[in-house]
């Protein structure tokens, strides 16, 4: 096996790559254990307890009372970043802001209702309802067409 680590401009993010002659099972694993390791993690807390949570765990993710909050299936956590700091993370994970304070998993969405004046209301598939705000409705078509 070859490995080579090289340092340059050209490289704005790491970069891997794994060159093999045919599929196999070492090729395999290592793959799978350098996925991992790139693998976004948002830390959310209840109470005094912290937990670790994909992006693919996360329904939406809004601020109220100047806190932000993270809403999965079945909980409720607060996090410490900011909301446009988790928009820049996950911008490439599919969720797409639909207002000021809040940031929805595209791959979460069960229904959009169209039938509100200038807005559209958006059912999560763990129940939530929420709305995009009238000066968002453009972005969240342009993501989901």
């Amino acid at each position: 096996m070859k490995i080579k680590y090289i340092i340059g401009d050209k490289y704005p993010e790491p970069e891997v790559h794994l060159c093999v002659k045919e599929k196999n099972r070492e090729a395999t694993e290592i793959y799978e254990a350098i996925e991992k390791l790139f693998e976004l993690r948002i830390v959310c807390y209840r109470g005094q307890e912290s937990e670790m949570l994909s992006p693919a765990q996360i329904v939406r993710i809004y601020s109220e009372n100047k806190k932000v909050y993270v809403r999965t299936a079945e909980d409720c956590y607060e996090v410490k970043d900011r909301l446009y700091v988790l928009e820049e993370q996950l911008h490439e994970q599919k969720f797409v802001r639909i207002s000021n304070s809040e940031l929805v998993n595209v791959q979460q969405i069960e229904k959009l209702d169209m039938s509100f004046a200038g807005t559209i209301q958006v059912r999560m598939r763990n129940g939530d309802v929420t709305y995009v705000s009238r000066r968002f409705v453009r972005k969240i078509k342009e993501v989901l067409c």
